[in-house]
């Protein structure tokens, strides 16, 4: 019996912990939502055409369900993990889109919240959706390697990126 009320102790400790990091993560969201929305239309001197694809951006409570499109974002919500911020755009075209910047996540919070790590950032895989060009992947690249972060999904190759 009290192994049972240690390991069920231990369990909601994690998922409380796990609550308090997606709500500091929702808040550092929201903030930066507004300078996001601001800048991904402004980009970063990237040639757009009407067939240039756009993000489906999850940033902030207004869009965390149903996300925003955006071009060049500041700020982009990859998965239920992990986020990029500072993101600096490099390309944007048809095919591909690819930014530096600063890389965090629910797997990295005791070393990354306060110091994010820098990585490169390709979106690919253009899809239509809704009527929408979007881009529907993406792969992360640490900029000092996976390092203790090997068996991170995220981390590993080509990723799903939410479409709607």
């Amino acid at each position: 019996m009290k192994r049972t009320t240690s390991i069920a102790r231990r369990h909601k400790t994690a998922v409380s912990a796990a609550l308090a990091c997606v709500a500091v993560l929702g808040t550092v969201a929201t903030a930066t939502g507004a300078q996001a929305a601001t800048a991904s239309e402004q980009g970063s001197g990237v040639v757009r055409t009407d067939n240039t694809p756009y993000v489906m951006n999850h940033i902030g409570e207004d869009h965390a369900d149903k996300g925003k499109a955006e071009r060049s974002p500041k700020a982009l919500v990859l998965s239920e993990f992990t986020s990029a911020g500072n993101l600096d755009w490099k390309e944007w075209g048809t095919k591909k889109a690819v930014a530096t910047g600063e890389i965090t996540g629910m797997w990295c919070l005791e070393t990354c919240q306060d110091k994010p790590l820098k990585g490169t950032l390709t979106l690919s895989d253009p899809k239509t959706v809704n009527g929408k060009k979007v881009f529907s992947s993406f792969t992360l690249k640490l900029a000092d390697g996976k390092g203790s972060y090997d068996d991170v999904e995220d981390l590993q190759g080509k990723r799903h990126l939410a479409t709607t």
